[in-house]
């Protein structure tokens, strides 16, 4: 007989199908900046020097996070989620920015 176990907590590897495509944005400010992102609960990535605006576009699956953040010092800094094109979930605008999308569907 089958058994099933409850759902796994949001840093675990994502399973299953993909439930949409999302895109992670950073833009503002005038100089490079530093960028850490986690994709579906994966480990954090880090991007120096990083000229601005940058954009990465990733898989959604159901109920993993994932997060995106941003430093360029105290210059005001735009991060963004948006899911399947035209979907806004996630909007943070000030130094130091953070943002973060998990899917429950």
């Amino acid at each position: 007989m089958a058994t099933s176990t409850p759902a796994a907590p949001s840093s675990a590897a994502p399973t299953g199908q993909p439930v949409g495509t999302a895109v992670m944005k950073v833009s503002g400010g005038s100089a490079p900046v530093t960028i850490r992102y986690r994709i579906n609960g994966g480990p954090e990535q880090t991007e120096t020097n990083v000229p601005l605006p940058w954009e990465k576009q990733y898989s959604v699956y159901n109920e993993v996070e994932s997060q995106v953040s941003a430093d360029g010092g105290d210059a005001p800094l735009t991060c963004t989620i948006i899911m399947d094109g035209d979907k806004l979930v996630s909007l943070k605008s000030e130094p130091r920015p953070t943002c973060n999308f998990a899917y429950w569907g």
